[in-house]
């Protein structure tokens, strides 16, 4: 590096250069703005440069990778329902569906009635949403997705609840009420 400083360089300048010196070859170089190539060492710093949100909620170096890669399309939609699915496919936690508002009024006319959903037409609670997945959380797994929506989800809307009541999950010996799972809503 001390072939490239100036003529006039001080001698602080020179043991600068030489401090400086990359031991790294060129291909590597290359490859630390490709998502698929970069050392997995430098993964976290090409998420920051990124601006990946809970890139530490991927749990595998493949995970992070698609994180990464999906970056880009997370924050052309982010705020929309398809930036939600499209980050909890990434991270493995299965497809979900979103429903918006809590009227408990269909456009036939016809009501639905559950803890979600309320009677008559408040307009409070159109910003109010929940999130159904279709595979079993942990609580952890459902903590991580709380701040994913907190980041990726409209700011004027409200999480109400991730619900996986639909899952196949309580019977199967799978999920056990053992402190890692709930009985399906957080």
């Amino acid at each position: 590096m001390r072939r490239l400083l100036p003529p006039n360089h001080t001698v602080l300048e020179a043991a600068l250069a030489d401090a400086a010196t990359l031991q790294c070859p060129a291909d590597v170089l290359r490859s630390l703005g490709n998502s698929q190539h970069c050392p997995p060492a430098l993964l976290p710093w090409l998420a920051w440069e990124r601006s990946v949100e809970q890139f530490d909620a991927a749990a595998t170096v493949e995970k992070q990778r698609a994180l990464i890669q999906a970056s880009l399309t997370v924050h052309k939609h982010k705020g929309t329902v398809a930036a939600v699915r499209d980050v909890f496919r990434i991270l493995g936690l299965g497809e979900v569906q979103i429903e918006e508002g809590r009227g408990g009024l269909r456009r036939d006319g016809t009501r639905r009635r559950s803890d979600y959903y309320l009677r008559g037409e408040r307009s409070s609670y159109w910003a109010s949403y929940r999130v159904l997945c279709g595979s079993l959380l942990t609580i952890e797994q459902a903590g991580i997705a709380r701040r994913l929506l907190a980041d990726i989800a409209p700011v004027r809307c409200q999480l109400h609840s991730l619900d996986f009541t639909r899952a196949a999950l309580v019977r199967n010996g799978y999920g056990r009420r053992n402190g890692h799972y709930t009985r399906g809503r957080i």
